[in-house]
């Protein structure tokens, strides 16, 4: 008897057995979100599963302790941050997370429109964001060349033919002074003639290493 009553389901438990159905439905929203903005640029498959879950342990975890909601949220935000113990994450990847978590947050206290409009506000947001809005910003082109070499308007003809913009930002020295590394901020004509232009200016420094940013945190070296 005491052992049926100890299981019975109590209005507490079928909250959160709601919330838990609640926050899966929200996850697989927040995953297919980031999957369709993402979809061209490459994701993590570790990372959509962590977008997918992460709702569910939080609407758990808040109202197990709900007498103390600092260590509840303190305990959701080092789960979502475990992701990025070894392997850093960009400032989206890390903002939606925390996205993720106040979702969560909110199915846990019963805030479901809340949750639901901000889940579908921040989600299609995002989408138009990744894919349809291409702002013309500058990216980094380092270009390694050796000590004796005259830089100065050697890789004019090739900028002119592959960028709207080029500035040379800083200049380096590198591998105990026998080569000097060249930074430019630059904003290119066509992102598919990339590998034409490097290759062109690999051909000028002597194929030494070249780079070209592509996202903040991500650099394609060639």
């Amino acid at each position: 008897m005491e052992f049926a009553e100890h299981f019975a389901v109590n209005q507490t438990d079928l909250g959160i057995l709601i919330n838990i159905g609640i926050s899966f439905l929200a996850g697989i929203i927040i995953a297919l979100g980031y999957l369709f903005a993402q979809k061209k640029k490459g994701f993590s498959k570790s990372f959509l599963i962590t977008l997918l879950l992460l709702p569910v342990v939080v609407a758990v975890v808040i109202p197990l302790i709900a007498t103390d909601l600092k260590k509840a949220l303190s305990l959701a935000g080092i789960f979502a941050l475990v992701r990025f113990r070894s392997i850093p994450g960009d400032a989206k990847d890390i903002f939606y997370i925390f996205f993720t978590l106040t979702v969560g947050v909110a199915i846990a206290l019963f805030y479901y429109i809340v949750a639901f409009v901000l889940l579908l506000l921040v989600t299609i947001m995002f989408i138009v964001l990744q894919r349809y809005v291409h702002l013309g910003h500058n990216q980094l082109l380092k270009i390694t060349i050796p000590e004796d070499m005259d830089y100065d308007g050697i890789f004019d003809g090739i900028f002119e033919k592959y960028l709207n913009k080029c500035e040379l930002a800083n200049i380096k020295t590198s591998n105990m002074g026998t080569l000097f590394v060249l930074e430019y901020q630059v904003q290119l004509k066509d992102k598919t003639q990339t590998k034409q232009m490097i290759d062109e200016i690999r051909t000028k420094n002597g194929n030494l290493t070249v780079v070209l940013q592509i996202d903040p945190d991500q650099f394609a070296v060639l």
